[in-house]
């Protein structure tokens, strides 16, 4: 099977070590990566749940499938297909030593999802736009995924957690039945439904 266009591998790190390490540390799990393909490394500091761990964002766009990259790396899924968090226990290591903990997941489609976190749309009419009486409103996106039962990555299609005005809780709809606005809000951080398997290390 050919390679998706779009292929992504992310992770969330904690880090056992002291703040001057920071730029170091960022330095060298990004020179771990590099060998697996494009990678970015963005330092977040000090963890805001457990101050004493540093956390790092990753954004890896792999050579090779996002399934193989993770296998790569020592990583294995689960009975469903997920990657499970990473945790350490004992002597064992994953990309470093001070790596205390890892959330880990991957997108692989025919492209990238049209929205991003923080797009303000609007919901288009469909039957559950009518089902939930939201048709014409607006709303945030708040995360994006596919269906972890279509296996070919050239099929999958985009659906997204939208959070619609004046509501506190997220509705799926799939991308052709949200509109873009052209605006943009900051969002609070909601888990991805399909990939995340972890909230990170104990408090």
């Amino acid at each position: 099977m050919a390679l998706a266009p779009h292929r992504l591998v992310w992770m969330n790190l904690w880090l056992d070590a002291p703040a001057e390490q920071d730029t170091a540390l960022t330095r060298e799990i990004a020179a771990v990566l590099a060998p697996f393909g494009r990678v970015t490394v963005i330092s977040r500091g000090p963890y805001r749940r457990t101050p004493e761990l540093l956390s790092y964002d990753v954004e890896l766009v792999p050579s090779s499938s996002t399934t193989d990259c993770l296998r790569a790396l020592g990583l294995s899924p689960d009975e469903d297909g997920d990657w499970p968090a990473w945790e350490r226990t004992g002597a064992d290591t994953f990309l470093h030593p001070a790596v205390r903990g890892a959330q880990v997941g991957e997108e692989e489609a025919a492209t990238p999802p049209p929205f991003e976190n923080g797009d303000v749309v609007t919901v288009l009419d469909s039957p559950a736009a009518r089902e939930e009486g939201l048709v014409g409103a607006q709303a945030v996106v708040h995360n994006s995924f596919y269906l972890p039962d279509e296996p070919d990555p050239l099929l999958r299609r985009w659906y997204h957690q939208v959070m619609p005005e004046g509501r506190e809780t997220l509705e799926p709809f799939e991308s052709t039945d949200l509109r873009p606005t052209g605006l943009r809000t900051a969002v609070t951080h909601v888990p991805d439904p399909v990939h995340t398997a972890y909230a990170g290390p104990p408090a």
